[in-house]
C-alpha cells in the first residue's frame, strides 16, 4: 500500500510559495482538494493533490502561451 503524505495549509503554502490565506481560498474555491480534520482542525491536503495542482497550473500556462 502506498504511503499517503498529508500536509497542513502552512506546509502547502510554503511549498507553493503562497500565503496560507490564498491556499485556504483555493480550497474554498475547490481548486485544491482538501478535507478538514476534527471539529476545529485545519484543512489537510495530500501531496498527490498538491502535485496535481502544480500540473494543472503548468498546463494552463502552456495554453496561455499558445
Amino acid at each position: 500500500m502506498k504511503e499517503v503524505r498529508v500536509l497542513v495549509t502552512k506546509e502547502v503554502a510554503q511549498m507553493l510559495r503562497l500565503s496560507e490565506e490564498y491556499v485556504r481560498e483555493l480550497i474554498r474555491d475547490r481548486k485544491l482538494k482538501a478535507y478538514k480534520e476534527g471539529r476545529r482542525g485545519g484543512f489537510r491536503v495530500t501531496m498527490d493533490e498538491v502535485e496535481s495542482y502544480i500540473e494543472r497550473k503548468h498546463m494552463e500556462m502552456e495554453q496561455v502561451a499558445r
